[in-house]
């Protein structure tokens, strides 16, 4: 399984066209950063990171997008199910190895920008309380700038992962790799648009959506309601149980 595990991060991941374009999101989340105060520069770091989900995204579904289909095109499809790892032990792999790139490619990304910022007042101000940040103003929340940045590395990963079943789901169901990439597009990037347009007193119902969950500063600046965060862990849950199951079927089904 660990071999398994390894080859899919290097199919997903070590690509030319994905070091590229990982090296121009990278260069451009640590010259994003602005150097004012050390209360603007903090709050405009936030700002950037989820400002950036896009370029999260179009990396993510960039290595998502063929993890089956490449394989149903090349006629592997049917010679990977009669390997002795098996089916299952072939879409865990894959699972395991999508969740585990998308992560390091998001994290990579955030800590970039975390950098960037708390570099140029030499990591001071790390206990300065998020209502003290215009992004975070009317939140008035007590959480520390430090308590932030930790939970997001958590949510990050998770929603990395979330997000990595998707993809993989849609991959498994599609014989083009634009579709799952189009459409995963959309399934992630849908409450980033939508943001724009809604009144401030609606904004705060996007918490549910997978994206704010993963970019977790959303929720702690809209203050979302302890329901709000039941419902985002339901649909979380969810998904971890059945996107698997769904993709395994679509998998055996697939000749």
């Amino acid at each position: 399984m660990g071999t398994l595990i390894k080859l899919e991060i290097r199919k997903m991941l070590f690509r030319k066209r994905m070091f590229i374009v990982w090296a121009g999101v990278l260069f451009l989340s640590f010259i994003a950063i602005t150097d004012i105060s050390i209360q603007e520069t903090y709050a405009d770091m936030f700002n950037k990171a989820y400002g950036i989900v896009p370029l999260m995204g179009l990396m993510m579904f960039m290595m998502f997008s063929g993890a089956y289909t490449l394989e149903y095109s090349s006629n592997m499809a049917g010679l990977m199910k009669t390997t002795k790892n098996g089916k299952r032990e072939i879409v865990l792999a894959k699972s395991v190895a999508a969740g585990v790139s998308a992560s390091i490619i998001n994290l990579s990304i955030f800590l970039t920008m975390c950098f960037s910022g708390l570099s140029k007042f030499h990591f001071g101000g790390l206990d300065l309380p998020l209502k003290s940040l215009w992004y975070f103003g009317k939140s008035g929340s007590d959480m520390t700038v430090l308590q932030m940045i930790l939970i997001m590395v958590v949510t990050i990963i998770i929603g990395s992962f979330f997000f990595a079943q998707v993809g993989l789901f849609l991959s498994s169901i599609s014989k083009s790799a634009a579709v799952p990439f189009v459409f995963g597009g959309l399934i992630m990037g849908l409450p980033y648009i939508v943001d724009d347009f809604l009144q401030h007193g609606l904004v705060k119902y996007l918490g549910v959506t997978p994206l704010w969950g993963m970019m977790s500063c959303q929720l702690a600046r809209y203050k979302v309601s302890a329901i709000t965060l039941l419902i985002l862990i339901a649909i979380y849950t969810a998904g971890f149980i059945l996107l698997p199951k769904f993709t395994l079927k679509a998998f055996i089904k697939e000749q």
